[in-house]
């Protein structure tokens, strides 16, 4: 989706996005403007339209890089539940920013992440298709992984709204039931 970078690109994106985040921690995001921004980070607006086309896009940006790309990067039946750790993590972590970006862009979140995993999902349930020696066809793969993609989504989107109280560790076990009982539904 994103890319690559050079280093001082990164850099600069990733002053960027830190301004953001801390003005969002007292801000709404539909209350902030770029200069707003590149005056907290001491860049020149020209700086930001450089890397990005607008504030949206910084914010896309922000998901892609902290909450997507790590999730989505070598994930399998192994390492799920860790994945999910991660997530619920970074989200507690900065957990003021996400809740305003939840509120300002949040049908575009969902979207975004039920994409991304309904397109991860669907390898992670070949794989298992694989492992577990029975096969499926590919419109069933399809159809269980946009199932698990949104249902994903929908967890996120609400422990949010509750206010992410819920710890990352609890969330992350509960998902990985989930996710161990469509492996058990799949083999039989």
């Amino acid at each position: 989706m994103w890319q690559q970078d050079s280093p001082c690109a990164t850099k600069t994106k990733k002053k960027l996005a830190s301004a953001l985040k801390e003005l969002m921690e007292t801000t709404t995001f539909d209350k902030i403007t770029v200069s707003d921004i590149t005056d907290k980070c001491n860049v020149h607006r020209q700086t930001f339209y450089y890397h990005f086309q607008d504030r949206f896009e910084l914010l896309d940006w922000i998901f892609y890089t902290e909450i997507v790309q790590p999730f989505t990067d070598n994930i399998s039946s192994e390492n799920i539940q860790e994945k999910f750790f991660n997530l619920f993590e970074t989200m507690s972590s900065n957990k003021k920013f996400y809740q305003n970006a939840l509120k300002t862009n949040g049908d575009d979140l969902t979207r975004y992440i039920s994409k991304v995993a309904s397109e991860q999902f669907t390898d992670i349930f070949k794989n298992l298709s694989i492992e577990s020696g029975f096969a499926v066809d590919d419109e069933e793969d399809v159809i269980m992984a946009e199932f698990f993609g949104y249902g994903i989504c929908g967890v996120v989107m609400n422990w949010a709204i509750r206010g992410m109280q819920e710890s990352a560790e609890s969330i992350s076990k509960r998902i990985d039931r989930f996710f161990i009982n469509c492996k058990k539904i799949k083999s039989n």
